[in-house]
């Protein structure tokens, strides 16, 4: 399958200029469970009693490094359940533990609701007894722009950082004046409508939060983590990532930045049937192993 053929079958099993939230959210996780494989019966979950995380362990067990991991859907939709195909293959792939987070959606929980629900989950490992040496952060989509406000969060609240951070195709200027946002919009399946919806739900109408969480990307850090931006060549988003990275670049941190080519928005859930999403979960999986490694965490 490639990415027309993909565009076309997601536009046509999710309207995503919809109002109806609730049955796009019901088709949207159905088409994502309807490409999950037999990885995902390769890994053992196990729901945390009385929180929103689920843990995503490989068959040898819970491993000592671990990664956070943010699911996408735009803030109005999707789940740890849903993702399951991408974060068993990022479990099986680098060996590590994921704890899967359920954060609050909106239109019930606008911004900042869901950074506060990635921080507390954060906290929550650190609670447990991992050392931010032994955690990364991962997401995907608005999940990836998570990661972004979620780090600096921590730098905001004298929160150690956690080692690593996978970035797949978050949103890192709400403004959506990248040039990718015009000259992939014929490409993608994501539309600067969907976008601005996207927007619209998650920002308070009143203007009511901390713009520096918000805008992440235009503040100063003292230190950043070894970071992976991931991001295909067909996205809207893929300006918004080589931005990010060049910022951060530039200001000397640790960060990598890479162009999927023929990968549209969220390929890496697909990749059953979608080699451009294969590839691309491959790497982001080597990032996580070979990130700890280098950064020489123990086993």
């Amino acid at each position: 399958m490639d990415s027309s053929a993909l565009k076309t079958l997601f536009l046509q099993r999710v309207s995503l200029g919809g109002n109806e939230l609730e049955a796009m959210s019901q088709a949207f996780s159905a088409l994502y469970r309807s490409f999950q494989t037999d990885v995902v019966t390769r890994v053992r979950c196990s729901p945390v009693d009385g929180t929103i995380y689920t843990w995503i362990d490989p068959p040898s067990g819970r491993s000592e490094r671990v990664s956070l991991f943010f699911h996408g859907g735009g803030y109005t939709m999707g789940s740890t359940d849903d993702h399951l195909q991408l974060i068993a293959s990022l479990v099986e792939g680098s060996g590590i533990s994921v704890l899967g987070v359920d954060y609050r959606l909106c239109p019930d929980d606008c911004f900042p609701a869901p950074l506060d629900d990635a921080e507390e989950a954060y906290r929550w490992l650190l609670a447990q007894g991992y050392r931010s040496e032994v955690i990364a952060v991962a997401g995907i989509s608005a999940g990836a722009t998570l990661v972004t406000q979620l780090l600096h969060r921590c730098q905001s609240k004298g929160l150690s950082m956690p080692s690593l951070a996978l970035v797949m195709a978050g949103v890192m200027d709400f403004s959506y004046g990248g040039e990718s946002v015009a000259f992939n919009a014929s490409d993608d399946l994501v539309s600067l409508q969907r976008l601005e919806a996207v927007s619209s739900h998650y920002l308070p109408g009143d203007g009511s939060y901390d713009s520096r969480d918000l805008f992440c990307m235009q503040q100063d850090y003292v230190s950043y983590p070894r970071t992976l931006f991931q991001v295909g060549d067909r996205e809207v988003l893929l300006s918004d990532a080589i931005a990010c990275f060049s910022t951060l670049k530039t200001a000397g941190h640790d960060v990598a930045l890479h162009v999927v080519p023929g990968m549209i928005h969220c390929g890496q859930l697909f990749a059953r049937d979608f080699l451009p999403g294969q590839r691309a979960t491959a790497e982001a999986a080597l990032f996580l192993r070979e990130g700890f490694a280098a950064l020489n965490a123990p086993q």
